[in-house]
Parts: structure tokens; C-alpha cells; sequence
């Protein structure tokens, strides 16, 4: 490989890196203008088959459209508890549970930040856990970064599976062919056995790692934004910790095993909260005084808890435990899941290539989120005023996020089918693998997860981690003759923890605190968590070795 050819294939690397971290562009600018840069280079330098790059993104502008049907529906159900008044609701039964912050901290944005990022993922429960915690008077800073710590190990199964179904899925498949085609057979014949298959290795070794989070929250919390600056008084509630870390990874590990990687974290986080919340309330495995001393106060913080009570928090959470029933229910009965999947929409042959695409019309969660909301304006009975503003504030949030994720997939579709080209070259990540597997392949278990992190970082998505990197990973295992789904888990988990410190999460989470413009403070106290939580999967994997 030339070093103009290594330039051209780490351009959506590189331009990303440029537009969207450097200069600070939102996504809805950096992300075109990294699409045609790295289309140009697809074009010049790697002379990549025209005809395929237009198919590409054909297919990557109809392959965006599941995502956007679940970010879109998970939007609009938010923005209907929160304009009916359920939200307040949600809000005032957290504060009930217990007076301790860092109780608090590990319910909303361990447990119920689960719950969220299993229904909506793309960065949502950080956005919606973090004001609760203000709300309770924790500080704003302090909020955004327990926020995002939390929202990792729950991602392997967040947006209903999208990071291993949808974005392995699609960053395995090159010119129209799974590369990983061959372990079909021995997991059901098809990508969502084998899907199910690397969440196995991904919540296993999650065990360990993801469920000292709950810990590690805590004392981040305590021993960065505590009047002490004291990691000790984080560490003195370990024991309620790991028991709330495990309360979610035990459940989420066996859902997974008998039923795949969609809903684990919805249901494993339900199940947590059934069993933490209880055990809070009682306090138990907690220390006898409540910790609540921060170096900081938000004088207003519980400005927001004296609002008017309309519903009961079964009726509240109602719309949340619909949408659970529904997804289990149309991925657990098989003749409800046939029938749903029967009004798919197939295309294949896109412009006589051998690329293909389609979308579930019915089986998508997009279509649920919508009936749920629908159902919940009769529930929480809105006014037309209240129905109007929930469609509408939902609506006009998607434009930037269609603008972004329709250059995004399109471009990582160029970046992927990329070996259809007149220069006999190999697709880009399958050169940059063999370059890479060639001078890391001994330490590969280390650096797989970090290559995953960097493409959370750059994408602000670890569904679009998956499907850029995927492939190369797949491709190093090939090259180097390690273990293809250990690696893949590894890219899986690595792009979990890139969401504590991707740029869309974290100017995310620090606006909806009021503290834009403190994203870099943010970042320097996730970024160390990230890289732990990355290096200790990548040490189970050495250990774990071949299985």
C-alpha cells in the first residue's frame, strides 16, 4: 500500500477526525462534507467502480432508513411523556427510592439509562439521565459524566439490538456477501443466529467488566465532584454496586442467550430495577449515613421536583412496558414475527450491482414506537395542543439527524465497497487490515477495542462503529488466524465504550445540563474510564483465548 493509498483509505477517518472533532462541525455539516471527501477518494485515488459508488450509496441512503424510524419513534414517545406531564411522574418516584446521590446515580443512569438506551440508543439516555440527576442536585458536570459512563456496557443491545444486528450485520457485507457467511450454518443459517452468537462473548465478558461500571460511577462521582475529592466514599458502597452491576449483566446475559440480542436490555434493566430498587428503599448493602456532599451545588436543582403529579407511575411507565411486551412478543412468537416480517420490503441488483438492500416495515420497532404514542395520547389524555407539539418538536429535531446519518451510511457503504475498483486494489478496510494485522497482530486483543472506541468517537455512534470496522476486524482474525467472533465482540465493546466520549454524546449531554462549552472537561474524565474498560475486555480475550 502507497501512503496516498493509506491516505485515501483512512479518509473517512481522517475527515471525520478533521470536520467533526477539530473544527467542531455538527454532525449535520461534517458528515456530507466527510461523504463526498471520502467518495473523491474512493474515485482517484482508489478508482473504485463509479457505477458500484453510486449504488453504494443508494444502498446506504435505504439501509438508513430502519434507524431513522427508531430514533424518530423513540423521539416522539419522549417528547409525548413529556408534554402529557408522565415524565414529571418518572421523575418524582426516583426521588422517593433514596436520599444518597450515589443510589441515585446507579438507578437513573445505570438501570433506567439501560432501559432507555435498549428502547432508543443513539445517545439518548444520556440526554435524559443526566437532567434527572441535576434535577436531584447533583452537579451539572458531574451528571453529564456518570450519564455517559453509564451508557456503554447496555449499548451491545441498544436501539433493540441495532449495534450487532444492523451495524455488524451491514459491516460484514462487501460487493453484496457477508464475510462471515460461513458460520451461518452452525448458528440457525442466517447473520441473526451468528449476531446472537458474538452478543454471547460480548455479554460474557461483560460479566467482569461491565458490571464493575456501576462502581466505577460512583467513584468518579465522588472523588472528582465531592467536597473530598474522596474515591473512598464511592468505594464504600461497593457491595450495593456490584450488586446492581450484576442485577442487569446476569439478567442481560441470559436473555441473550435464549432469546438474542434485541431486547436484553430492555428486559435485563426492567428486571435490575425490580430487584435494586427494593433493596434501596430498605437500604440495604448500603452504608447507614446517606452521601450527598458535593464541592458544587446547583441552588435550583430542585426546582423541578415540585411539579404537579398527574399519574400513577404504573400509568406513567405504562407506554415504556407496551413497547417492551411488543418487541418481545414479535421476536419471540414465531408466527407473529413471520407474519410482521412478511411485509418487508426487499431491493435487490441496486443499479446491476450485486448490492441489495431492505426494510421492515412492520417488524422495525419504529412502527411500535408510533403506536405506543399514539395509544398514550388517549392514555395521558393530551389535547390537540399537547398531540401537536409532541409531532411537532419530534419532527423538526430528525432534520439534522437525517442530514447526518444520510451521508454517514452512505459513506461507510463507499468505504466498505470499495474492492469493486480498476486498480485491483482490496476494499479499504481489508487493506488497512492487512497493514494493521501486520504490525499489531501479536497485541490484537488490545488493540481491537480501541480501533472500536475510535469509531464511536469519530461516528458518535456505536451502531456506526460496527459497520465501519467490523469488516476490518473480520479481516484481521483472517489474516493473523485469531478467533473472527472474539474480535468482533471486541470491536463491539470497544464501541460501547467510545459512547462515553464520542462528540455527539458528550455536547449532547452537556447541553441538555446547560454546561456547553465544558466538553472537553467531560471527556478528560470519561476518556480514562473508556480506555480501562477497553484494555480489561481485551486482557479477558488473551486469557479467554480460542473458544
Amino acid at each position: 500500500m502507497t501512503f496516498l493509498q493509506l491516505i485515501a483509505s483512512l479518509s473517512p477517518v481522517i475527515s471525520v477526525m478533521l470536520f467533526l472533532v477539530l473544527l467542531r462541525l455538527p454532525a449535520s455539516k461534517a458528515m456530507p462534507i466527510s461523504a463526498v471527501i471520502t467518495a473523491l477518494a474512493a474515485v482517484f485515488v482508489w478508482h473504485m467502480d463509479t457505477n458500484m459508488l453510486a449504488a453504494s450509496v443508494v444502498e446506504g441512503l435505504l439501509s438508513a432508513i430502519t434507524p431513522l424510524t427508531i430514533i424518530f419513534g423513540a423521539v416522539f414517545l419522549l417528547n409525548t411523556l413529556k408534554y402529557s406531564g408522565a415524565m414529571d411522574t418518572i421523575r418524582a418516584g426516583f426521588t422517593n427510592i433514596s436520599a444518597d446521590a450515589r443510589v441515585q446515580v446507579i438507578i437513573i443512569c445505570w438501570l433506567f439509562g439501560a432501559f432507555i438506551e435498549g428502547s432508543a440508543g443513539f445517545g439518548t439516555p444520556a440526554a435524559i439521565g443526566a437532567p434527572l440527576l441535576v434535577l436531584l442536585g447533583i452537579p451539572p458536570v458531574a451528571a453529564a459524566v456518570v450519564a455517559l459512563i453509564a451508557d456503554s456496557v447496555c449499548v451491545s443491545f441498544g436501539a433493540i439490538g441495532l449495534p450487532v444486528t444492523f451495524g455488524m450485520k451491514q459491516g460484514l457485507i462487501q460487493n453484496g456477501t457477508s464475510m462471515a457467511s460461513s458460520y451461518f450454518d452452525a448458528h440457525g443459517g442466517s447473520f441473526d443466529g451468528y449476531a446472537q452468537f458474538i452478543a454471547h462473548h460480548m455479554i460474557t465478558m461483560d460479566l467482569i467488566t461491565g458490571s464493575l461500571i456501576p462502581l466505577v460511577m460512583v467513584a468518579v462521582l465522588t472523588g472528582f465532584f465531592g467536597r473530598n475529592k474522596s474515591f473512598k466514599e464511592g468505594l464504600a458502597v461497593w457491595k450495593f454496586a456490584l450488586f446492581a452491576g450484576l442485577a442487569f449483566t446476569v439478567p442481560a446475559w441470559t436473555i441473550n442467550y435464549f432469546a438474542g440480542p434485541e431486547f436484553p436490555s430492555v428486559i435485563g434493566s426492567l428486571i435490575g430495577m425490580a430487584i435494586v430498587i427494593p433493596v434501596a428503599k430498605k437500604g440495604l448493602l448500603l452504608p447507614k449515613t446517606p452521601w450527598n456532599d458535593f464541592a458544587e451545588n446547583d441552588n435550583n436543582a430542585d426546582a423541578g421536583l415540585h411539579t404537579e403529579v398527574r399519574f400513577s407511575q404504573l400509568a406513567a411507565w405504562s407506554p415504556y412496558l407496551i413497547m417492551a411486551a411488543l418487541l418481545v412478543l414479535s421476536r419471540v412468537v414465531t408466527p407473529l414475527k413471520a407474519w410482521l416480517s412478511s411485509f418487508n420490503i426487499n431491493i435487490t441488483g441496486i443499479m446491476g450491482t450485486s448490492l441489495k438492500a431492505s426494510f421492515a416495515t412492520f417488524y422495525a420497532p419504529g412502527i411500535f414506537f408510533v403506536a405506543v404514542c399514539i395509544l398514550g395520547f388517549f392514555l395521558f389524555r393530551m389535547n390537540a395542543q399537547a398531540i401537536k407539539t409532541s409531532v411537532g418538536v419530534s419532527c423538526k429535531s430528525m432534520i439534522p439527524t437525517i442530514i447526518s446519518l444520510g451521508a454517514s451510511v452512505p459513506m461507510v457503504k463507499i468505504f466498505l465497497n470499495s474492492g469493486t475498483n480498476d486498480a485491483d486494489l482490496s476494499s479499504m478496510p481489508v487493506a488497512l487490515a492487512q497493514m494493521l494485522g501486520s504490525s499489531l497482530g501479536s497485541v490484537w486483543e488490545w488493540v481491537s477495542p480501541i480501533v472500536g472506541i475510535f469509531g464511536a468517537f469519530l461516528s458518535g455512534s456505536a451502531t456506526f462503529s460496527n459497520m465501519m470496522f467490523s469488516g476490518l476486524q473480520y479481516s484481521v482474525a483472517e489474516n493473523i488466524g485469531g478467533n473472527h467472533t472474539i474480535f468482533l465482540a471486541l470491536q463491539g465493546m470497544g464501541a460501547n465504550a467510545g459512547n462515553m466520549l464520542c462528540v455527539m454524546n458528550v455536547v449532547a449531554a452537556a447541553t441538555v445540563v446547560g454546561m456547553a462549552g465544558r466538553e472537553s472537561e467531560i471527556i478528560r474524565k470519561t476518556m480514562p474510564v473508556a480506555i480501562c474498560y477497553a484494555l480489561l475486555a481485551g486482557t479477558i480475550a488473551f486469557v479467554w483465548g480460542g473458544y
